[in-house]
């Protein structure tokens, strides 16, 4: 169903009233056909977006916290600066989506796709991205605190300077990756695989790189307490 922008005003005020307990109504947005609509701004926490075609859409700074986003096509839209803070994205299309900036806290990205997606300075701590898609994505400066990756899919991602300080990355695909200066304290790599991936000046301290394939000649920095000995 496609929607004017007359129909979407209207949507996004009776949703606010919603929020504040004014009565209105909850913004429904099942399968909606949002395709490039303008919601910059727009307060759409807690909304159900679930399948909704939001390709190309402009959603720059838009409140969507808690908002529900299965299945969702945002592929090529722009969420920079949006706030997602534990926004469900299962299987969520974000291919190309420009997600500089925004707040992923806690959100749920589990088998989404995001290929080529911008992440650059996104935060990710405690994000659930199990099975995730992430083929050269961009994330540089990214923060992952914590965030679970089991089984991701990072090849060629760019991961320069990323936070990911207690990150769950067993199974994870990181062949070509680069991860020049990133922080991967107490990262679990299990069985990763780091095929030609970049770890320059990365910190691996107290990562537990246990079956992983590391890239060619690469070695581990001996620890203070070896170097000692």
């Amino acid at each position: 169903m496609q929607y004017t922008t007359e129909a979407l005003v209207e949507i996004l005020s009776n949703h606010a009233l919603w929020l504040k307990g004014e009565g209105g109504e909850r913004a429904i947005l099942y399968d909606a056909d949002l395709r490039g609509a303008d919601l910059t701004d727009a307060n759409l926490a807690r909304a159900n977006l679930t399948g909704a075609d939001l390709r190309g859409a402009f959603l720059s700074r838009a409140n969507l916290i808690d908002a529900n986003l299965i299945g969702a096509d945002l592929s090529g839209a722009d969420l920079s600066g949006a706030n997602l803070t534990g926004a469900i994205l299962r299987r969520a299309d974000l291919t190309y989506a420009n997600l500089t900036d925004a707040n992923l806290t806690s959100a749920d990205l589990s088998c989404a796709g995001l290929t080529r997606a911008n992440l650059t300075g996104a935060e990710l701590s405690h994000a659930d991205l199990t099975g995730a898609i992430l083929r050269r994505a961009y994330l540089t400066d990214a923060d992952l605190t914590d965030a679970n990756l089991t089984s991701a899919d990072l090849s060629c991602a760019g991961l320069t300077r990323a936070n990911l300080t207690g990150a769950e990355l067993s199974h994870a695909d990181l062949t070509g990756a680069i991860l020049r200066r990133a922080d991967l304290t107490y990262a679990n790599l299990t069985d990763a695989n780091l095929t030609g991936a970049n770890l320059s000046d990365a910190d691996l301290t107290d990562a537990d790189l246990t079956d992983a394939l590391l890239p060619k000649g690469f070695t581990l920095p001996k620890s203070p307490e070896t170097e000692a000995v």
